[in-house]
């Protein structure tokens, strides 16, 4: 059962398909995943006695569905040991965040020039977040490729172990602040109506683009990094 006094993390490691509302109604479950569930809740404005028996209801009451492969697979991941779950990280999010990046950037590129006249004044913004986002997640899959991730596989011990954690843990949280940002500039990714077909598609491709980082962000924030430090 869910409860209120249940960290954010906690909840999506033992009910997966919280995911899904989570991301609806914008809760962070990454950066955020140490706040208590309720005070999380009550950040957003939302009355938390009858969100949490709505996920009780959806989630504990209810059989979990496949949601298209954004459901974690927490039990499995948590059984990895550190080198096989970096590994899963770099080929399941590096590789298909990569890849998102680069076709919303000319997406984006291209709704700019097309629809400045009537839409500079949430695409030039956008644009510009966009680009924040872009340089700060490549810069930091280089960072965990070739000089973290390679040192948390061969050493459990050292004095950079607790001093490289913090700096992922603030690049990610960096990251997740740039995503509010773009989440409330996009109106929550929803295409203005006179919007033309590639509009509309580089939003879903942003909000996949989100969704995934989110999931990145929770692996390793609360799978990965207490594993490593845990010596595990």
């Amino acid at each position: 059962m869910i409860t209120g006094k249940m960290k954010v993390t906690d909840v999506v490691k033992a009910y997966p398909g919280a995911v899904e509302i989570f991301n609806d109604f914008h809760i962070d479950y990454c950066c955020g995943g140490k706040d208590a569930l309720e005070e999380a809740i009550q950040k957003l404005g939302i009355e938390s006695k009858s969100f949490i028996e709505l996920l009780n209801k959806k989630i504990v009451n209810q059989p979990q569905k496949s949601n298209k492969g954004q459901v974690l697979a927490v039990e499995r991941l948590s059984e990895m040991e550190v080198p096989d779950l970096i590994d899963y990280i770099i080929e399941t999010h590096h590789s298909k965040e990569r890849i998102l990046l680069s076709e919303i950037d000319e997406l984006i590129n291209k709704v700019l020039l097309a629809h400045y006249e009537h839409h500079q004044t949430q695409l030039v913004p956008l644009h510009g977040l966009f680009s924040d986002l872009r340089k700060e997640l490549q810069e930091h899959f280089a960072k965990e490729e070739k000089l973290i991730f390679p040192y948390m596989k061969n050493s459990f011990t050292g004095d950079n172990k607790t001093g490289y954690v913090k700096d992922l843990e603030d690049e990610h949280e960096a990251a997740g602040n740039l995503i509010k940002e773009i989440t409330a500039c996009t109106n929550d990714f929803t295409a203005p109506e006179d919007g033309c077909a590639s509009y509309r598609l580089a939003f879903k491709k942003l909000q996949e683009l989100v969704n995934d980082v989110y999931i990145h962000i929770f692996t390793e924030n609360s799978l990965l990094f207490p594993k490593y430090e845990g010596g595990i």
